[in-house]
């Protein structure tokens, strides 16, 4: 005889707890569909169109936005100035918060306060604190710049550079992010059973093989997740650039990754076609890299 499905084996306790989940589950999911799934259906839709932002009407051409994308060298440049910062913004901001972390863990005194000052930067503005950082990194007024003159260095000009602008930039977005990386590492770090170090000790293991061989692979899950969500924060890397490489102190030459190029061509140039397919192309390197990372975590 066919089991019975779970819902009709529920008692009257059970039914009614089911719906009730199921009444918040459904809307939710319904709005989270709304805002994130159909936009990005549309967005693929409109890459296939010649779309302008101020002018009625669509003409259907195909993979002629992609094509014009994929070899406008804006876009090249873009994209380089965006694997740039997203490979050192990530791996500082990964390493710098399971670093913190571990020192946060250490139950020394004073350890909640100094936890809760490293979090301050992440729940910051990003725009004031961007502001913030570009006159500390000032060419004429900015501390950098007076301590480097303290030990005989030059001043240098980070801001009006494109080839050093990358510098502060990578060091606002480690500055944001690290202490939230830091939060989810002492997550992870809590849950280590204290008996595999209490074992490791009677068997004369040292730090570094502790970190080795414990910490480590037992972290090996939240490492996974935190590289995930820094590598995808990165990638659509935009307010950092835009504010620290605009405005009266700079050359006027923004700094451009690819957010600011799609920005560019859908805002500033109107054409929704092009700028709908670099989004598109956006989305495929984030799950290419995804994807890229899970793979090699299972390797591992």
């Amino acid at each position: 005889m066919a089991s019975q499905p779970k819902l009709l084996k529920m008692n009257k306790q059970e039914k009614v707890d089911f719906g009730f989940c199921m009444s918040i589950l459904i809307p939710i999911m319904l709005l989270f569909a709304f805002i994130r799934f159909i936009p990005i259906i549309q967005t693929f839709v409109i890459s296939f169109f010649k779309k302008s932002m101020i002018r009625p009407g669509q003409s259907f051409i195909g993979l002629e936005n992609y094509i014009y994308v994929l070899t406008d060298t804006e876009f090249i440049r873009s994209l380089k100035n965006t694997f740039l910062i997203t490979v050192f913004s990530m791996s500082l901001s990964v390493l710098g918060g399971l670093f913190l972390a571990s020192v946060v863990n250490s139950g020394r005194k004073l350890m909640k306060l100094w936890q809760a000052l490293l979090f301050l930067p992440v729940i910051v503005s990003l725009v004031p604190s961007t502001l913030m950082w570009k006159m500390l990194f000032d060419y004429n007024i900015g501390v950098i710049n007076q301590i480097f003159n303290v030990f005989g260095i030059q001043s240098i000009n980070w801001i009006n550079n494109e080839s050093l602008v990358t510098v502060p930039i990578i060091v606002v977005s480690v500055w944001k992010e690290m202490g939230y990386n830091m939060m989810i590492f002492y997550v992870g770090l809590k849950a280590i059973s204290r008996e595999l170090y209490e074992s490791a000790a009677l068997d004369g293991v040292n730090h570094w093989q502790r970190l080795r061989y414990i910490t480590i692979p037992q972290l090996k899950p939240i490492t996974l997740f935190v590289c995930v969500m820094a590598m995808i924060k990165f990638v659509k890397v935009f307010t950092q650039a835009i504010t620290m490489t605009s405005g009266s102190q700079s050359s006027g030459n923004t700094f451009k990754t690819l957010v600011y190029y799609i920005y560019q061509q859908g805002f500033s140039l109107h054409s929704m076609g092009r700028a709908s397919a670099a989004a598109m192309v956006l989305l495929l390197i984030i799950l290419l890299l995804t994807a890229l990372q899970m793979r090699l975590s299972k390797e591992d």
